[in-house]
């Protein structure tokens, strides 16, 4: 089987960890041949050099793009929404010429696009009768606030020669709600690589001061304001037990709105910044505890990652968390956006010690059991072969 799989455009995140996982199991678990086509030449690229995957720099443009961390911003490229449309009609036309040059498209079994953002694959599809395998890592809004620019998107995606992957239920719930058809949507949750993290983690929960950590973008529909207001609220002698470290990049002007913040409420003891890092899974052993206040969490490949690790997760119950996450069973639930629900939370942790050790182990059998690289890829394959089956090319 050969499929030619289409990245997101940003190399940062989640998606692009979890396509790279997916990509090599498939490939040394199932044998599938895998092509690469890549925005620019960076880390994909690269990866795909090393490991003997055919790869090609081709620079298409996705119709989707985020609406931004703040309000500003959000009004800025809504302003802007003509240029990059603009942008992405040239992108796209230059991207079609070289890879009818590139490759042979009789060879493809399957096209697998990374995100719900990018739409090249799904021109190809229909362009070459090629059945489509489209990922949606987000909600669409309430994470990301995605912008279109495609008139009747939703319509051009129930298009699609295929099925669409979607990685909770409440994603698929999400998008049912905007009219993308649920008949052609196959839940598949994410998973991580359990062999980057050391074995045999052990943490104590018997700590003086409990170290907590929160990843990921650092943006308004993440949530760190909310952690950083909730531990102010606490009353100063349970706070005096806490410390929270940010791992993260973003917009620097809200980064900066955030440590204005920190040090004007005298919090600089009790909070750090500490940059980006592509090391987390050699950090987060040193923690006892995570942060995970997102407003609408599509998955919650961090939340999986830290429960693993053995950190004793707090979580909002909005978005995919409380799919993943039973509250006082193998982590805690606070109510969304609600900053006294996430203070009571945090003390709740701090008053269940005793208790950590069971929780955390049960959270590390939960991942064990259902958010591997292994199950992941296993899921997929399965969606492969169906849609081979119904979308397929058929022999004459």
């Amino acid at each position: 089987m050969k499929v030619l799989y289409i990245p997101n455009k940003s190399e940062d995140g989640g998606a692009f960890r979890s396509q790279k996982e997916v990509i090599s199991t498939l490939r040394e678990s199932y044998g599938v041949t895998p092509v690469v086509l890549t925005y620019q030449d960076r880390n994909m690229s690269a990866w795909c050099r090393e490991n003997g995957i055919e790869t090609h720099t081709i620079g298409y443009e996705p119709f989707m793009i985020g609406g931004g961390c703040t309000k500003l911003r959000r009004f800025v490229k809504t302003m802007l929404i003509p240029h990059y449309k603009l942008k992405r009609t040239r992108r796209n036309r230059s991207a079609f010429e070289k890879i009818e040059r590139l490759v042979d498209f009789s060879d493809i079994d399957i096209i697998h696009t990374n995100v719900n953002r990018d739409d090249f694959g799904q021109q190809l599809s229909r362009k070459y009768g090629i059945p489509h395998v489209w990922h949606i890592r987000e909600t669409g809004s309430g994470d990301y606030d995605c912008i279109y620019l495609r008139k009747n998107s939703i319509g051009y995606m129930n298009q699609i020669n295929g099925f669409f992957i979607v990685i909770s239920e409440a994603v698929k719930n999400s998008w049912a709600k905007r009219g993308l058809d649920k008949a052609k949507m196959r839940r598949v949750y994410n998973g991580i690589n359990l062999s980057v993290y050391p074995e045999n983690i052990k943490h104590d929960f018997n700590r003086s001061v409990l170290r907590f950590v929160f990843t990921g973008t650092l943006c308004e529909n993440k949530g760190q304001i909310q952690a950083i207001k909730a531990i102010e609220a606490l009353p100063e002698e349970i706070r005096e037990h806490i410390r929270l470290d940010f791992y993260g990049g973003g917009a620097q002007s809200y980064i900066d709105s955030l440590k204005r913040y920190v040090s004007a409420h005298g919090l600089d003891k009790t909070i750090s910044f500490c940059g980006y890092t592509d090391k987390l899974n050699e950090i987060l052993p040193e923690y006892e505890g995570a942060f995970v206040c997102s407003r609408n969490e599509a998955f919650g490949r961090v939340t999986v990652e830290h429960m693993y690790t053995g950190l004793a997760v707090v979580a909002s119950d909005s978005g995919a968390n409380s799919e993943i996450i039973t509250d006082g069973e193998n982590g805690f639930l606070y109510r969304s956006e609600d900053l006294n629900s996430l203070r009571d939370c945090i003390i709740r942790v701090l008053d269940s010690r005793d208790k950590l050790p069971d929780i955390t182990a049960r959270a590390r059998k939960r991942v064990e059991e259902n958010f591997t690289k292994e199950i992941n890829a296993k899921n997929i394959y399965t969606v492969y072969k169906e849609v081979i089956e119904k979308y397929g090319k058929k022999k004459t």
